[in-house]
């Protein structure tokens, strides 16, 4: 028997944002249904009403059909349906294997959670993607990655009849998504419908059965089981055709060393790193999970403490024990964790944009509400951000468009050096073209720009070097004319010190 699972004419408005309109998306068991369009189209709103968390204004949902109501999580696990979120919903003071089991806890004859079962299903699910994880690691010390991971395996261990998968490789590494896609393979042939919902236009063409495009919050287009390309899903998501790969930067004014980064050192995560970085430069780093590379941002903006060596700033040697102390001395920080680290989510658009320069906006206790409005709506303005209100939540906005109003923030500080960690993840192919012209625009100003990223061609549209890390150390620096994707990945490889 073929299960189906049928969203029939959703419709939900947000203050200012009619975020779905009519939408009705079908799924059968044993199928990858894909689901693109640009952030703002309404897709996790729509995967969001799936699974309880958000309410629609109105239509209907049908298992083999038979209507259900789903009105909390618990509803949506109760009919079978997992989903793998975008946002992580972790809880960080629990272990690995606790946040697998969470929501699902195996139970002994006493009532007391059965540690031994939930340890052994941690195993278990990580073994089946190839991922060595720590099942007693507790997830509030690890990073972005592996939280990613983590919300994979809470998702498999549920044993759904239809999951959805919000992002699952955002931050994943090649070898870990060709195992991803070996598990969903498998979950096809046990009769299990995916929802798979990606930016990465290469992956939804490889893994799809079927691809439905929205726009605007409506169906665009179903494409089944056609031949078709990138091409042909950005000008259906977008209207026409955006030019990808082109080089993305031009020549800026490269100038002086404006920070210099002498024997940095943190533990076990990154040893002996040694680098300048020159007013006008895009330097990349790249490199796999636990390479070191996101900790090295976090280490420059005084977000870890315990680190040794010497930072050159502007020719000053310099210490930055905190957050505080980064800002001061002209340090901007843009996390991969945009949700938790970057933005207050229940506030506005406005005062997550003006965050960073509250204090210049405040005279003698009395804050400049015209001012802060009209530096919002210069910066909604430049960066192109969908909103209608500047006065509503920067919850209800896309992804995209949350990484904006993170990077909004530090253009108003007028920083010197920006510290981009993932900047394009989780967000789609029109989206990312604007943030790295944002990034490139900033380094032709005179300020210098450090992204980390797994997504290797972007950086090399985007950069001017391009450093290399692996287990913690520093491989290769890459000059423009060394670019080369094959040679980049092979150094980042997990193999390539051993």
């Amino acid at each position: 028997m073929v299960d189906t699972l049928l969203m029939k004419n959703i419709s939900k408005t947000f203050p200012g944002v009619k975020a779905l309109d009519d939408v009705s998306f079908e799924i059968y068991s044993g199928e990858v249904h894909s689901l693109i369009g640009q952030n703002g189209a309404g897709k996790s709103t729509l995967m969001g009403i799936l699974n309880g968390i958000t309410k629609p204004d109105k239509g209907e949902i049908f298992i083999n059909d038979k209507q259900v109501k789903i009105d909390d999580p618990n509803d949506a696990f109760n009919l079978n349906l997992s989903i793998v979120h975008q946002e992580f919903a972790l809880c960080n003071n629990l272990t690995v294997a606790e946040n697998i089991s969470l929501g699902n806890e195996p139970y002994n004859k006493s009532g007391f959670i059965n540690t031994e079962l939930i340890n052994n299903k941690a195993k278990e699910v990580l073994g089946s993607i190839n991922v060595n994880l720590d099942i007693n690691a507790i997830v509030g010390n690890l990073n972005t990655s592996e939280w990613q991971i983590i919300e994979i395996c809470k998702a498999l261990a549920k044993k759904p009849k239809f999951i959805v998968m919000d992002e699952p490789t955002a931050s994943l590494d090649e070898t870990q998504i060709e195992n991803l896609f070996a598990i969903i393979q498998r979950l096809k042939e046990n009769g299990i419908g995916i929802i798979y919902i990606s930016h990465k236009l290469n992956e939804i063409i490889k893994i799809s059965d079927r691809i439905t495009v929205l726009k605007d919050g409506k169906i665009s287009k179903v494409f089944n089981n056609e031949k078709i390309d990138e091409s042909i899903l950005i000008k259906s998501m977008v209207g026409d055709e955006i030019e990808i790969k082109r080089k993305i930067k031009k020549t800026k004014n490269i100038d002086y060393n404006l920070l210099e980064i002498k024997e940095f050192t943190h533990q076990n995560k990154f040893h002996n790193i040694n680098l300048s970085l020159k007013s006008g430069e895009v330097l990349g780093l790249s490199g796999l999970l636990g390479s070191g590379s996101n900790e090295i941002l976090r280490a420059l903006f005084g977000l870890i403490l315990d680190k040794k060596g010497e930072l050159i700033f502007e020719n000053n040697k310099i210490e930055i024990k905190s957050p505080i102390e980064a800002v001061k001395f002209g340090f901007g920080y843009i996390p991969s964790d945009r949700k938790n680290e970057g933005l207050i989510q229940e506030n506005s658009v406005k005062e997550n944009s003006i965050l960073t320069i509250f204090k210049r906006l405040t005279n003698l206790g009395v804050f400049n509400s015209i001012k802060a409005e009209s530096i919002t709506n210069e910066y909604i303005e430049k960066l192109q951000v969908k909103v209608a209100n500047i006065n509503n939540k920067v919850m209800n906005l896309s992804g995209g468009n949350q990484q904006k109003i993170v990077i909004a923030k530090w253009l108003a500080k007028n920083c010197k050096i920006l510290l981009f960690d993932e900047p394009t993840r989780g967000i789609d192919v029109a989206a990312k073209a604007q943030i790295w012209k944002l990034i490139n625009d900033f380094a032709k100003s005179g300020g210098a720009v450090i992204v980390a990223s797994n997504e290797i061609p972007e950086l090399i549209l985007g950069c001017d070097r391009i450093l290399t890390m692996n287990k913690g150390e520093m491989v290769k620096v890459f000059e423009e004319n060394e670019f080369n994707e094959e040679k980049i990945s092979m150094c980042i490889s997990t193999s390539y010190l051993e």
